[in-house]
């Protein structure tokens, strides 16, 4: 690696820090209770999903799925995925003004927001994860580090697809428009509320195949023993992420340029 292309990156990573600790600013220190909410929010649906599947017997019958693990990973995955893409569709229209400092751009802007995201996100996992485990409510994780490691490919994916996203709303605001309701309908196949053993075959081929549900199986790999069978593929995640990028930054530049003609 070239020292010019050493130096670029590190510029980049540091302008990319400075908008993380920018909007974690924004967002946390001047709400009332701050942080508070990351914490709050996902606790307090995850206990209603909690308390509706214990009522409801959602969790018996699949051995040794521990359901409150269960609602907490699910809310954990889902969180990051509406958290990421929703946001980055008006990044283009509504962060022009910071295009104009020269070493920030567009991708700098997603990137910093879907990190940010994902750290506050994971943060909360930790935290309400670590408390039900004082509580004996669920069993201690199985492998941290592949928890970590299904993270982090769940984060690269949202982020991928948000570049994406970022991109066309920016061309057209139907697009922006249209993913709010269209997120709803990709909860079937986040894998969130389902483990893919369970279902029947031709469904379970179908979902093995999408990358929100093989992030979703990988992540609970980590929190459940052995004998809790997953389906995932680090390949499949890593190639959609890297197609979705490669249609993703033409898009975005191409749209990002379109603005500064209109403008």
């Amino acid at each position: 690696m070239s020292a010019s292309l050493a130096a670029s990156i590190r510029i980049q990573w540091r302008v990319i820090v400075a908008l993380i600790i920018r909007a974690g600013q924004a967002d946390y220190s001047r709400k009332t209770l701050g942080f508070f909410w990351v914490i709050a929010e996902p606790l307090i649906l995850t206990c209603g999903v909690i308390a509706l599947w214990l009522l409801t017997g959602r969790g018996e019958g699949h051995g040794s799925i521990n359901v409150v693990a269960l609602a907490i990973t699910a809310y954990t995955h889902l969180q990051l995925w509406r958290r990421t893409v929703l946001p980055s569709l008006n990044t283009i229209h509504h962060s022009g003004w910071m295009f104009y400092h020269r070493n920030i751009n567009v991708l700098d802007a997603i990137v910093a927001h879907c990190l940010k995201e994902s750290i506050s996100i994971f943060t909360s996992f930790l935290i309400i994860y670590g408390a039900c485990l004082l509580l004996k409510v669920v069993d201690p994780v199985r492998d941290p580090g592949l928890i970590l490691a299904a993270w982090c490919l769940d984060t690269l994916f949202c982020t991928s697809f948000s570049i994406l996203m970022a991109g066309l709303a920016g061309l057209s605001e139907v697009v922006e428009r249209l993913m709010h309701p269209l997120m709803y309908l990709t909860l079937p196949i986040t894998g969130a509320f389902v483990m893919t053993d369970w279902l029947p075959p031709r469904f379970k081929i179908f979902l093995e195949w999408v990358p929100l549900a093989n992030c979703s199986e990988m992540f609970r790999a980590g929190v459940y023993p052995l004998s809790v069978k997953t389906y995932w593929s680090v390949p499949l995640i890593v190639f959609s992420s890297l197609f979705l990028l490669a249609v993703g930054l033409p898009v975005v530049e191409y749209a990002r340029k379109k603005l500064d003609v209109a403008a």
